[in-house]
């Protein structure tokens, strides 16, 4: 039975229980006049006090029996359903521990959680900005995918984000933290070609789930809990680090006229033990000590790196992705690279946590826009735009660990140990 994981609350259930909205629509085949909206307290209990009263009245929520009521779907969750009290056909599906609605064909397909962390100031809007955008030109085509957004929400915040960044040339704005109240998802249908021998080629179709912390809420383990579920329903975990929060990199970075340094936050050596914990408390942790979930961690902003790089780095351009496979060789030179950067940067400090904490981690360097702001104008995107550097990479990796897309070259699949001492693997699955 097809499972589905709420990408609000993360609660997950079989498919074929989820409930029903009335959509209240003038279209019963009973002749009964339409549902009126009535008071949802689930829902207006799980998103908190700052909905406003009358968008806390909807349609009521009803559970198909099974029977005529229902239409089936090829897939065998239900894909229509008639409410008991007008006779009106719905297709909104909810989930049934916090009534948010799903998207039409979310219950349709496999879903993958993707946790992005970072701290303020690290760039997480511009990456899913640009990310999305590299999946939809450069690398879509390379492994034959594509990716729609999913839902009114995400759809009207995937076009803003577009405008802002594309058009306006303006970065987006802060995430909104916890205590002013529940961050959206991003939801998007990532579908890819099924090679299949018998039965003639296909697409396979993901829901990919981008859920964005506010820098704020990753100050400390009590903040952090506001995600635990979200954390804990993850499939794999994007964290990136802003290597200008690092002392070590601040001062050797050359006196120029760019943008100004952004203020310390939160170390990232901090956020990253706070992560573990929280992942551990929700059994997500090994008998070893470390957690399972696989971990790419991805230092951003890497073309601010460049004085401190050869000239020949990887880092300094995109991976070739010609072949529609990921290239294994060079995921690994990738990792090797930015392990030699962190073990010199704060003593290894970040380095040394990761790998205690972690079974399942690989280190990535990206650039979402290539070059810096503006020095007179830092919420600006560069004039060029944005020319980003293996945005791709971290999410290209999380998907090839489940199967999603094929892997060549180098060791596919079995890993390479981070350290002598401390059994952490890169790219491994099941080594804890």
């Amino acid at each position: 039975m097809t499972s589905v994981v709420c990408p609000y609350c993360f609660d997950r259930s079989p498919a074929a229980r989820l409930p029903y909205r009335c959509q209240m629509s003038p279209t019963g085949v009973r002749g009964a006049r339409p549902c009126n909206a009535e008071l949802d307290t689930v829902w207006a209990d799980f998103m908190g006090p700052t909905v406003p009263p009358a968008l806390k009245m909807r349609g009521p929520v009803f559970t198909a029996p099974r029977g005529l009521s229902r239409r089936l779907a090829p897939s065998g969750g239900g894909s229509r359903a008639d409410c008991p009290a007008c006779g009106g056909s719905t297709p909104v599906r909810v989930c049934r521990r916090c009534h948010s609605d799903f998207p039409s064909d979310y219950c349709d397909q496999d879903t993958r959680i993707i946790a992005l962390l970072g701290p303020k100031a690290s760039g997480k809007s511009t990456y899913v900005s640009v990310l999305l955008n590299e999946l939809r030109g450069r690398v879509g085509r390379a492994y034959g995918a594509s990716v729609t957004a999913m839902g009114g929400e995400t759809q009207r915040r995937d076009r803003e984000l577009a405008e802002d960044l594309y058009d306006r040339l303006r970065l987006p704005g802060a995430t909104r933290p916890a205590a002013l109240g529940f961050n959206d998802p991003l939801l998007y249908r990532l579908s890819l070609p099924l090679r299949r021998r018998l039965r003639g080629d296909g697409s396979r179709h993901t829901a990919l789930v981008f859920f964005d912390a506010a820098g704020e809420d990753l100050g400390s383990a009590e903040a952090m809990d506001r995600y635990t579920h979200y954390l804990a329903a993850a499939d794999g975990i994007i964290l990136l680090v802003d290597p200008l929060q690092m002392r070590a990199v601040r001062d050797r970075l050359p006196l120029d006229d760019g943008p100004p340094l952004p203020v310390i936050e939160t170390p990232p050596q901090q956020i990253a033990a706070d992560l573990a914990a929280q992942l551990r408390a929700h059994g997500r942790g090994s008998s070893r000590g470390r957690v399972t979930t696989p971990v790419a961690v991805a230092v951003t902003k890497t073309d601010s790196l460049a004085p401190l790089l050869e000239p020949h780095s990887p880092l300094l351009r995109n991976a070739d992705h010609s072949a529609g496979a990921l290239d294994e060789e060079d995921r690994l030179t990738v990792h090797e690279e930015m392990r030699a950067l962190l073990d010199g940067w704060d003593s290894g400090a970040l380095l040394r946590q990761l790998e205690r904490d972690f079974a399942q981690l690989s280190l990535f360097g990206l650039s979402a826009l290539g070059s810096a702001p503006p020095a007179d104008a830092p919420a600006d995107a560069p004039k060029s735009g944005p020319r980003p550097l293996r945005v791709e990479d971290p999410l290209l990796w999380l998907l090839g660990l489940d199967g999603l897309l094929p892997r060549t070259g180098g060791a596919a699949g079995a890993g390479a140990r981070t350290g002598p001492d401390t059994g952490a693997r890169t790219g491994s699955e099941g080594n804890s």
